[in-house]
């Protein structure tokens, strides 16, 4: 257990209970398993040289294009739950209420705890511009230049005994060979800590899964993906109106 900003704990348990509340986090937990088993089934290092790094980008996408799918469909329930999904600079964005939550891939193909401190935000300008507003929430405003109210800034004050509000989360999701997945909801910041806090959200446990739900996934004992047989659509030809005749 690390030693978090209590007050920024504290949010972040009002935040994910917000988010359970719109049934978020399953929605999350259910995609990430839907994208992630797949792309764990034909991840292979040694056959194809496939790299933590380019499933990650492959995965990214996957994760992105099914929630929009699904956001999207005509059935679909989160528009009316006051959900938005939009992909700014190509990065999704899930906006609930006044809260954001951008998708973030932890490193490798594992599901132990990430090494938080080794995150970086500075290669995506959504996610660092995000950790920034974060920060921004423990800066005061600079003082008025002359002819300048202090009420004219943009700053919330926090109540004496009340806690910082954040708006900006990132969803961190892992992944492992098998298709075993896990999840995290945290607080970026800038700096060397990278994270004001961060609380987990779920860690698939193939042993406390359904066999009958089709929930376990399970390592393939045969031949590696990039060997198997494609399958043979069956085809027939369909007869023309003048051969029936005859």
């Amino acid at each position: 257990m690390r030693d978090w900003d209590p007050g920024a704990s504290t949010a972040l348990h009002e935040c994910k209970q917000a988010l359970e509340e719109r049934d978020i986090v399953r929605w999350l937990r259910e995609v990430t398993r839907a994208m992630w088993r797949p792309n764990a089934e034909r991840y292979e290092p040694s056959h194809l040289f496939d790299t933590p790094r380019g499933v990650a980008g492959l995965a990214a996408e996957n994760l992105r294009e099914r929630m929009l799918a699904e956001y999207r469909a005509v059935s679909s329930p989160w528009r009316t739950r006051g959900i938005r999904l939009s992909v700014p600079h190509g990065s999704l964005l899930i906006e609930v209420g006044e809260l954001a939550v951008h998708v973030v891939k932890a490193p490798g193909v594992q599901l132990r705890e990430p090494e938080w401190t080794t995150f970086a935000w500075g290669a995506s300008a959504t996610r660092h511009a995000a950790a920034a507003r974060n920060a921004g929430t423990h800066v005061l405003p600079p003082p008025p230049i002359e002819g300048q109210l202090a009420f004219e800034f943009e700053f919330e004050v926090v109540p004496a005994g009340g806690n910082p509000v954040y708006r900006e989360l990132f969803f961190v999701w892992a992944g492992d060979a098998i298709g075993l997945t896990a999840g995290w909801l945290g607080l970026p910041r800038l700096g060397g800590q990278r994270w004001l806090a961060v609380t987990p959200l779920w860690r698939d446990d193939a042993a406390n899964l359904d066999p009958a739900t089709g929930d376990v996934p399970r390592p393939s004992a045969g031949a590696a993906f990039s060997e198997r047989e494609a399958p043979r659509p069956a085809v027939s030809l369909k007869r023309r109106e003048g051969e029936l005749a005859r």
